[in-house]
């Protein structure tokens, strides 16, 4: 049995307008229309420093951590967060493509606002026990 994993990614005028320097009220306008609220809560935790990129030595492996309201949830980026929302409204009820962490991610990522912690790959394990948890 496989698993087809779909990806959730942005159209290429979108990652265009992300990438500028600064948004205009024109690019806000389009963000907040297509992704309604979601985009707010998304660009407001990229501003607030509330995303993460680990980077675990010697693996070299990294994991994206975005802090929500409850606890930090794991982002996979365009695959998968542990967070209710990604689970109710994007896998069981289909009404977004995706859940606000998953939109900061990409947002920190293309804009670089995010915040780099190295660790170790024993230090991994130990906070995979926390991230991999769901609501």
């Amino acid at each position: 049995m496989y698993i087809i994993l779909n990806t959730i990614t942005l159209p290429s005028h979108e990652i265009q307008m992300l990438e500028k320097e600064e948004l205009t009220q024109k690019d806000i306008e389009h963000f907040t229309e297509r992704y309604g609220k979601r985009f707010i809560r998304a660009l407001r935790a990229v501003e607030e420093g509330k995303v993460f990129r680990y980077h675990f030595l010697p693996s070299d492996i990294t994991t994206w951590i975005v802090k929500g309201k409850r606890r930090e949830y794991l982002v996979i980026p365009e695959i998968y967060c542990t967070c209710r929302s990604f689970y109710q409204d994007v896998v069981m009820s289909r009404e977004a493509n995706m859940c606000y962490h998953l939109l900061a991610q990409r947002i920190a990522a293309l804009r670089v606002q995010y915040h780099t912690i190295e660790s170790t790959d024993t230090e991994r394990r130990n906070l995979h026990v926390e991230w991999r948890r769901t609501d």
